[in-house]
């Protein structure tokens, strides 16, 4: 399935797909992006985007470099840069990311986490003293 082309790129991406018919018992690794609309019992973690469609339900952690969830999550969604959590989506579980996105509608029970993983402590920051 074709998604068009990517913001940095002009190259047209293409997601795996989980359909909403699919159940899936275990953890699954991605390396690009992934759809989820059917059921994942197990948590995922990929290097693309995550998406989990309006019927999708993942019963477990989710981890990608960006996280949109449209449907339900019961477990953790860390995202690299970015989680999305949109107008009709549940999600029970902790949410951490540098940027993440909760649209009016959308339930969250759990905690926000947005701090920025890649900056150093002040400490170590600073030049030594001579």
């Amino acid at each position: 399935m074709a998604f068009g082309p990517s913001k940095t790129s002009t190259e047209s991406k293409t997601a795996s797909v989980f359909a909403h018919d699919l159940v899936v018992k275990g953890d699954v690794e991605n390396q690009g992006d992934l759809r989820i609309e059917g059921q994942l019992h197990g948590n995922v973690t990929g290097h693309g985007m995550i998406t989990v469609a309006e019927q999708g339900e993942v019963h477990g952690n989710v981890e990608g470099r960006q996280v949109v969830v449209m449907g339900r999550v019961e477990g953790n969604v860390k995202g690299a840069e970015k989680v999305e959590v949109l107008e009709k989506a549940t999600v029970k579980g902790d949410v951490t990311s540098a940027r993440i996105s909760v649209e009016e509608g959308a339930s969250v029970s759990g905690t926000f986490d947005t701090t920025p993983r890649e900056v150093a402590p002040a400490s170590e920051t600073k030049p030594p003293r001579e």
